[in-house]
């Protein structure tokens, strides 16, 4: 479609179904024929199943098992967000200690995938403990990375 992100682009087509406005595509609809409601659930459920969230029950607990044991030397309170797992890309993170927001996105682009950091108020940058905080946030990407890359986006 676009380059915008998968949640913003099934906004705007939700929006555009509901309106009215939404061509399933310029061949089909040349007819000039109005979509009742029938044609428009055919078209969310196809949409919801192209966005289906395909983790399985264990995805996540194994995640955050992995993710804690970078972790076992060091005392950290880490709050986690739900992972997704689509058929193009992987996102999850979490925060660590109230003070370290992170963000693991696995795409098939290099270029979009990556983890990012966003510090809270309580945040000390001169406090060397985050910065090993930090680093092994970073170092966890990599295996996070692979995993899902062979795993899920191969296919």
């Amino acid at each position: 479609m676009n380059n915008k992100t998968i949640p913003i682009q099934m906004r705007e087509l939700i929006a555009r179904v509901r309106d009215g406005n939404y061509v399933v595509n310029e061949e089909h609809n040349k007819t000039g024929k109005n979509l009742n409601m029938r044609d428009m659930l055919k078209i969310t459920r196809m949409l919801n199943e192209e966005l289906e969230n395909k983790k399985n029950a264990y995805d996540q607990d194994i995640e955050e098992e992995k993710f804690r044991n970078n972790f076992k030397d060091i005392n950290v309170n880490i709050k986690y967000i739900p992972l997704e797992v689509y058929n193009d890309y992987v996102f999850w993170g979490g925060t660590v200690d109230g003070i370290i927001q992170f963000a693991y996105k696995v795409t098939d682009n290099e270029a979009t995938s990556g983890v990012e950091f966003n510090y809270l108020p309580d945040f000390s940058p001169d406090n060397a403990e985050n910065d090993e905080i930090i680093k092994r946030i970073e170092s966890y990407y990599n295996t996070f990375y692979k995993y899902w890359q062979n795993n899920l986006l191969q296919k």
